[in-house]
């Protein structure tokens, strides 16, 4: 992935104004989809390339009935796409902008993890000194 990808604050702003109440029923449906550590590990895997069901299943180190249901549910909600060549299923990330949504969110998390390290490291140096 190479691309780069912008977002104004007024993309942001017209969102939140025009976003009707039915599609944030189908937003909040992608975070719950998203919200399995399983999923999010093998999107991982998936967003450098097309991988088939044992490279991920070796990837993320689970069984392949586990991987399988997960591919069957994220196939099943435009996350992954899939094609067959053989007896092999190779899968990759439907929409790119999931894997940037990802990564938007654990910077988020990083971000708010230092501010909490300096806060407790501030509070630990007014308390020894």
């Amino acid at each position: 992935m190479s691309k780069t990808v912008s977002i104004s604050e007024e993309e942001v702003k017209r969102w939140n104004l025009n976003m009707p109440d039915e599609m944030l029923e189908a937003v909040s449906n992608r975070f719950k989809l998203l919200s399995e550590p399983m999923r999010l590990k093998i999107l991982r895997v998936l967003c450098e390339n097309e991988r088939t069901v044992q490279e991920i299943v070796n990837a993320v180190n689970a069984s392949q009935a586990n991987i399988s249901k997960h591919l069957a549910l994220m196939h099943d909600n435009g996350v992954v796409n899939r094609r067959k060549e053989g007896l092999k299923c190779y899968y990759r990330t439907a929409d790119d902008s999931i894997i940037y949504a990802c990564f938007l969110i654990s910077k988020s998390v990083v971000e708010n993890l230092q501010d909490r390290l300096s806060w407790v490291q501030k509070v630990n140096s007014n308390l020894n000194g």
